[in-house]
């Protein structure tokens, strides 16, 4: 029941009500909380609020969870350790007294909750790799069975590790340089590593799929292998690094190319003629031969190139390589620019790529060199 009275009526029979209440009893502790409690009471009914007589014993439980809410501290110390592409280790000092702490991550602007534990490590998992996260952690007792919070602490930001480079494979090789390349994955660069001397040396970085060695020793074999790399805010110790890719190698070519490198260079340019014939390998069943000689287009384009010659064949014109030159990495990419013209020209026939060595030279080119014919 609630009552409205006199505010200095009913400010002297509560203080007096109270006092004589709480009279004779032992526990200091217990009538300052009280004697805290009614005087609170007092100041609400002597501003004309009604004042609820019967709860002056949830004041005196609000103002002990009040009290032990101001006693909880502050989580600090709060770091990380990345443990892979998918999980991270956080870890904070002890906050005395608390009776557990809860981890928090932001996402959309906001931290949510993440857990509740009772040590001072966390290990958030199942994050996707190659992301930078935020994380807060607040400590937290139990008082009358709810939990009383202390402040947040600090927001601590880091990364999970990239995912393992694929793909990574030697795209080209000349006598002073090696080309690699592999897959695109989520990160902010790649790190390109050299066996040098017994150890592995980082020799460069990229934000893009391929990388070229220069300054190499003709006719000398190398060995590389790349790493990605999530770029932390702080430190740069404190990067964020994938597993290493496989181990890649490669020998760099003499000083001049050689009939290696032509043979190389033809098989290169066949398989890409005959990707590039789309017609044959759409209509080679209707051909009058099928079944006869070949049976598939592979043994079509073998029985093709096994019997075309400059002397049987058509031909739009001959090149010459002379014994001289030295990359042949760049004559292998006019060869195919000039494959992409003929089929353009002429897209229902197979263009053989026929390559002659001519020691004395050619009827085209007096020195020493190599003829390269597309016939059809």
């Amino acid at each position: 029941m609630h009552f409205l009275l006199d505010k200095h009526t009913v400010r002297e029979r509560n203080i007096s009500g109270l006092m004589n209440e709480y009279k004779g009893r032992d526990n200091m502790k217990n009538s300052v909380k009280r004697t805290t409690a009614a005087i609170l009471a007092t100041m609400m009914i002597g501003t004309g609020m009604y004042a609820p007589i019967a709860d002056h014993y949830n004041l005196f439980s609000q103002t002990s969870i009040t009290a032990e809410a101001a006693s909880v501290g502050k989580v600090t110390g709060l770091k990380s350790n990345t443990l892979s592409n998918s999980e991270i280790k956080l870890k904070w000092s002890k906050v005395k007294g608390a009776s557990g702490y809860t981890v928090y991550m932001r996402k959309n602007g906001k931290y949510n909750k993440v857990a509740d534990t009772k040590s001072t490590t966390y290990t958030v998992k199942k994050l996707p790799n190659a992301t930078r996260e935020n994380f807060k952690v607040r400590a937290y007792k139990k008082v009358n069975g709810k939990k009383v919070y202390g402040s947040y602490s600090s927001n601590w930001n880091t990364a999970t590790n990239p995912q393992p480079c694929k793909g990574l494979k030697v795209s080209s090789v000349n006598s002073d340089s090696i080309k690699l390349s592999w897959t695109k994955i989520g990160c902010t660069n790649y790190r390109v590593f050299q066996y040098i001397s017994g150890e592995w040396k980082e020799i460069g970085k990229t934000t893009g799929t391929s990388y070229t060695i220069k300054k190499l020793t003709p006719q000398t074999e190398y060995q590389f292998k790349i790493r990605a790399c999530k770029k932390d805010d702080k430190k740069k110790s404190n990067n964020h690094y994938g597993k290493y890719s496989k181990v890649v190698a490669a020998t760099t070519r003499s000083g001049k190319i050689t009939q290696a490198d032509i043979d190389a260079m033809k098989a290169e340019l066949t398989a890409y003629s005959r990707e590039k014939a789309e017609y044959i390998k759409e209509h080679y069943t209707e051909f009058w031969k099928y079944g006869i000689d070949y049976n598939t287009v592979e043994e079509y384009f073998s029985m093709v190139e096994n019997k075309s010659t400059p002397e049987n064949s058509s031909y739009s014109g001959v090149y010459t390589i002379t014994f001289e030159d030295k990359n042949i990495d760049d004559v292998t990419k006019i060869f195919k620019e000039q494959i992409d013209y003929e089929y353009k020209q002429d897209s229902d026939v197979y263009f053989v790529v026929y390559v002659e060595t001519c020691p004395n030279g050619h009827r085209t080119n007096p020195n020493p060199c190599w003829a390269v014919y597309f016939l059809y």
